[in-house]
């Protein structure tokens, strides 16, 4: 068994898991977290507008990563994987976070973040891997990672710079948002989903879906307060519900949103969009139900880093 650490410096938030791997020739590599952590920092605020990183949000990001590193030492990993998403890949500038940050950063492209995210799936989510014909979704701040995979092989992946940060920032100006408003959301979504999520005939599909916008819509579905990622993991999130709480957001001021049972008060003002961007994915997909997963792309990075250091 040995133990590894990765950072994910997102959009919307950081994150951390440290986590101890097994190794054996007789199954796939397991992995049990140890730490996990989030800040949500906000990267990419106002990034959808000007192209470039802010430097409060930079400061507030650097101040998140090195509190991370700091705990991953702590519990033996002097040197955690970096990774950045959506933010980093799409800012003009991203030196001004970059170099803040004392570790190396590695800027995984889409389709790199789709493909990780999906691996962590299957680590978490065991009995995915046999699924004939299984889409995976990670709804992040930045973008929307899709790939397509059958019985543990991924076939596709895109990634779509649709994110719940990005989105709201674009789109939804009022508080709460005005039908208008909503209404060319939804019609950029329609353009954005119906061609790349077109559902081929005969092939069975299972959905699993990842990100902070698809866990808080399981937590509030759930009215879980505080929020719990083992009753999270593995939950079923059913159509019904996700139209049933997409209109009570978008209906809802952030105040009012704040208060719900389930719902990050940090996420308030961006929930909505993120809600939408999962009710477009799953009628596009043909799929009522989702299985939500709190095993995602850290989990994929943790994998990956075991893998390397053993070849």
């Amino acid at each position: 068994m040995s133990r590894h650490a990765a950072i994910d410096i997102g959009t919307n938030s950081v994150r951390l898991l440290v986590a101890d791997v097994s190794e054996s020739l007789s199954h796939a590599p397991r992995l049990v977290p140890v730490l996990r952590r989030l800040q949500m920092t906000r990267l990419g605020e106002g990034l959808a507008k000007g192209g470039r990183i802010r430097p409060a949000a930079a400061v507030r990001t650097a101040e998140a990563v090195a509190k991370f590193a700091a705990l991953a030492a702590s519990e033996g990993v002097a040197t955690p994987v970096l990774i950045g998403t959506h933010a980093l890949r799409a800012a003009r500038n991203p030196g001004v976070l970059l170099t803040r940050v004392t570790l190396p950063v590695r800027i995984l492209t889409g389709d790199e973040e789709a493909r990780l995210g999906y691996r962590g799936v299957l680590a978490g989510l065991g009995p995915f891997r046999l699924a004939a014909r299984l889409l995976v979704a990670d709804i992040g701040g930045g973008s929307v990672e899709i790939t397509w995979g059958s019985r543990g092989r991924i076939e596709r992946s895109l990634s779509l710079p649709a994110g719940a940060v990005v989105l709201t920032e674009r789109f939804l100006a009022h508080d709460p948002p005005s039908a208008t408003e909503i209404a060319a959301l939804r019609e950029h979504l329609t353009r954005a989903f119906e061609r790349s999520l077109a559902r081929p005939p005969g092939r069975p599909l299972r959905l699993a879906g990842v990100g902070g916008t698809i866990t808080t819509m399981a937590a509030i579905d759930q009215r879980l307060s505080p929020y719990d990622p083992d009753r999270v993991h593995g939950f079923t999130l059913s159509r019904r519900a996700v139209d049933r709480i997409t209109a009570d957001l978008l209906a809802r001021t952030v105040a009012e949103r704040r208060r719900l049972p389930g719902l990050q008060p940090e996420r308030a003002d961006i929930i909505a969009a993120g809600a939408l961007v999962l009710q477009h994915l799953m009628a596009s997909s043909g799929v009522r139900f989702m299985t939500v997963s709190e095993a995602d792309l850290l989990w994929g990075l943790v994998l990956e880093g075991s893998n390397t250091r053993t070849r």
